[in-house]
């Protein structure tokens, strides 16, 4: 059961090395259930925002245990914990994407608008289109955000590389979800892939 995470930054003081070492480590002893980790920061990635992580755990219970004994979480690091059930459509996990030196990466998490589910439905041939020549390249993982059904769409969470701001803010505006008015808001992040220095995850 595919799930996406956001834990909100709120007591950057504090990260201290031993709690980040902690970290590292527990999420390396998870490495399995992993599809993608990071963070985020502001568009010149210099502001930490969040972290963002995509998992598979059996279960909701499993997860929010797995993020409950995360070390930066107990140690009251988090504002806010965000826990939704995610899909997959592309199959693939971050450490299959090619990286390459330069380049920008963007965390885009839409939040739908309460039931706008059947519209959605009717625009997903059109979204499926608009995406496809970005899949190949472009998309580090993607997927629809959901109710605790599995199948109710409730918006978005996606990791994509593009150059800046500008091109990132273009094909947000363009993506016939978004044109059509089925979010109720758009956060967009800079991202970087996490793990220790040099560690491809």
């Amino acid at each position: 059961m595919l799930f996406h995470v956001r834990l909100k930054d709120f007591q950057p003081s504090r990260r201290n090395a031993d709690l980040r070492e902690a970290h590292w480590k527990y999420f390396e002893d998870h490495a399995e259930h992993f599809i993608a980790r990071g963070a985020t920061f502001d568009d010149e990635g210099k502001i930490f925002k969040a972290s963002v992580i995509f998992i598979d755990f059996p279960d909701r219970t499993a997860a929010e245990t797995f993020i409950a004994n995360e070390p930066l979480n107990q140690a009251g690091v988090f504002e806010s914990v965000e826990l939704v059930r995610w899909s997959n459509p592309l199959g693939r996990r971050q450490r299959d994407f090619v990286r390459q030196d330069g380049q920008v990466c963007w965390y885009i998490r839409g939040y739908g608008k309460a039931g706008t589910n059947e519209r959605r439905n009717e625009l997903f041939a059109a979204h499926q289109a608009y995406f496809k020549p970005f899949d190949a390249d472009n998309f580090i993982v993607r997927g629809g955000a959901l109710a605790d059904d599995g199948a109710t769409w409730t918006g978005s969470a996606n990791l994509i590389a593009l150059p800046d701001r500008k091109s990132i803010d273009e094909f947000v505006a363009n993506e016939p979800f978004c044109k059509n008015g089925l979010f109720e808001r758009v956060v967009i992040e800079r991202y970087n892939f996490g793990g220790r220095p040099g560690q491809v995850t």
